[in-house]
């Protein structure tokens, strides 16, 4: 059994808090750590791999779950122990609680199983949609159920930039609210062996409550409105998370690369949050950019995540070799002072092309001067 050192990031934590307030960029020679992002339903590293869905998840719509209880077990013990075996360092699981794959139960078993493999845990937490902590299943912490306790804790919202209605979700300005996403980060934390959590505020939208509004002109931050709403939810609830686990990892997820955020060098809703947030960029279309990575600004020193919706069923790129394009952004997301980094890790390495996509990534966060010829 490979039992490498459960990776609790206490030292680049300590790191990046002291970078912020130097303004100092993080070290170049500090290695990448690999983080795959998975929704439960389009696993194919089970039994299963027919019973997927194949389209992107969406907030104001339930993301259903086919298969039977057993293929999530089955499914993610597998991809921990490619993780162990392929220095990756962690998964992020979206469905990480459903009563139609176990529950608890299931959730607890697969934590402890990936803990004693020294493989990182990070559920997906919706704070205003998808489902809250407990992602479907009558629960304490499910937000269907607590909408339906409290609804006049909901509203309604658009997203930024398309105007797209986004029926019955929390309003972060509310304190009850708030306390709510305390009291489930406490739940979370005594029962499931988690390095940490992946929140999001739900896409992009923005809450047009009076309430919301107030608290988002009193933040004194330019920037988008959906990055406003996302410091009004959780800064409390970062401040609260760091304080239970000072060496845990809680991702506050943009959706955005750097060219996608309003004044994005001043880094405020950065300087708003607690030190060791870190911070979720989509390098999708940023990679894609002339600018980068050298174009693009060395940003005050902040532990950021580089998400690439590459290589699975919802963007119809399974049979794509990323080899090369992992070098390319890989190092660019070293040079930009990047944390984690990594693709969605629902494809089983069944393939040689599978294999190599997992494998580059691995190699490449580990040594991203790596040059191409030398990767096998």
């Amino acid at each position: 059994m490979n039992r490498r050192t459960f990776l609790t990031a206490a030292g680049a934590c300590a790191t990046y808090a002291a970078g912020i307030s130097a303004g100092t960029p993080p070290e170049k020679s500090s290695p990448m750590k690999v983080l795959l992002w998975c929704w439960d339903t389009r696993m194919t590293w089970d039994e299963e791999p027919d019973r997927i869905q194949t389209q992107m998840a969406a907030a104001e719509k339930r993301f259903p779950y086919a298969k039977s209880p057993e293929a999530y077990q089955i499914g993610f013990r597998r991809l921990v122990d490619f993780c162990a075996a392929n220095d990756i360092w962690g998964i992020v699981i979206w469905g990480f609680l459903r009563d139609g794959h176990g529950g608890i139960a299931a959730a607890k078993d697969l934590c402890l199983y990936a803990r004693d493999h020294g493989v990182a845990i990070l559920p997906g937490v919706g704070l205003c949609a998808y489902g809250g902590y407990y992602y479907e299943g009558e629960h304490i912490f499910n937000l269907d159920t607590y909408l339906t306790k409290y609804p006049e804790r909901a509203s309604n919202a658009n997203e930024e930039g398309d105007g797209r209605a986004v029926n019955r979700v929390l309003d972060p300005s509310l304190p009850a609210n708030q306390q709510w996403w305390r009291d489930g980060l406490d739940w979370m934390l005594e029962n499931f062996a988690i390095t940490g959590i992946n929140y999001e505020m739900g896409d992009f939208i923005v809450n047009p409550s009076e309430t919301a509004r107030a608290a988002r002109s009193t933040l004194g931050i330019d920037t988008d409105e959906n990055i406003q709403d996302i410091v009004v939810a959780s800064r409390e609830l970062m401040q609260h998370a760091y304080q239970r686990n000072p060496d845990g990892v809680f991702i506050n997820a943009l959706y955005r690369g750097y060219h996608q955020i309003r004044n994005l060098e001043a880094i405020s809703y950065v300087k708003a949050m607690h030190p060791k947030t870190v911070w979720q960029y989509t390098l999708t279309g940023m990679c894609r950019e002339k600018a980068y990575p050298d174009g693009f600004p060395l940003l005050p020193s902040h532990r950021q995540y580089g998400y690439l919706h590459w290589f699975n069923a919802s963007t119809h790129t399974e049979e794509k070799d990323y080899v090369s394009d992992i070098a390319r952004v890989f190092q660019g997301a070293h040079k930009l002072g990047f944390e984690f980094v990594g693709t969605y890790g629902e494809l089983r390495a069944n393939t040689p092309i599978a294999e190599r996509n997992y494998r580059a990534q691995a190699a490449w966060a580990k040594n991203p001067a790596l040059p191409f010829a030398d990767f096998t």
